[in-house]
């Protein structure tokens, strides 16, 4: 069956610049790898061939190849395709900026980088993109390119942390009646 390849397994090298906690590199991994996005050691040329045909909003996260990165977030934009690297400050992610640009939001895990970019919707988010005409591009993520299905477990995750956003905003998913193992499983996943 011809098909889109599988993520690869990640490059050791990649571990370097995670300050030594592999446990945490496995665990950002495991939820990469459940979330269907991720496609691993592609590499740029073969995301750009994979996004192209596909409308502006599109996008994967692959493995960087600057070995002081562990991950790049590749997207379709109106103008072509843009590759952003995922930088670690500490064991909190976050996109690059432009210099001078404010501190972009950081999370514990990549999936909630991503999460939290789709959940802007079309109109973006603050502009991490490189500045066309001095305007600055807004971050609109719409659509996964997926290399797999994600597990149920990885759906109804996601559903869950979805409805507790789109609630009155008084909700949080820490006040969640249900055992807290499964909250923190939400919560640090």
């Amino acid at each position: 069956m011809n098909g889109p390849p599988g993520p690869a397994p990640p490059n050791s090298y990649h571990y370097k610049s995670f300050c030594g906690d592999f446990e945490r590199v496995e665990t950002v991994l495991e939820r990469l790898e459940a979330s269907g996005f991720y496609w691993g050691s592609l590499s740029g040329t073969e995301a750009k061939r994979l996004l192209s045909p596909h409308p502006p909003g599109a996008f994967l996260v692959r493995d960087s190849s600057d070995h002081r990165h562990l991950f790049t977030l590749s997207l379709r934009t109106g103008t072509g395709i843009t590759n952003l690297r995922i930088q670690q400050r500490g064991t909190a992610f976050h996109l690059e900026t432009l210099p001078g640009a404010p501190p972009p939001p950081a999370f514990a895990c990549v999936v909630q980088l991503v999460e939290h970019y789709l959940a802007q919707g079309r109109h973006g988010g603050p502009c991490y993109l490189e500045a066309q005409g001095g305007a600055p591009v807004p971050l609109a993520l719409a659509r996964p390119l997926r290399c797999k299905v994600p597990s149920l477990q990885e759906l109804c995750r996601r559903a869950v942390r979805a409805s507790v956003r789109a609630g009155s905003g008084e909700h949080d998913l820490e006040g969640l009646p249900v055992p807290r193992a499964l909250r923190n499983s939400l919560l640090h996943s």
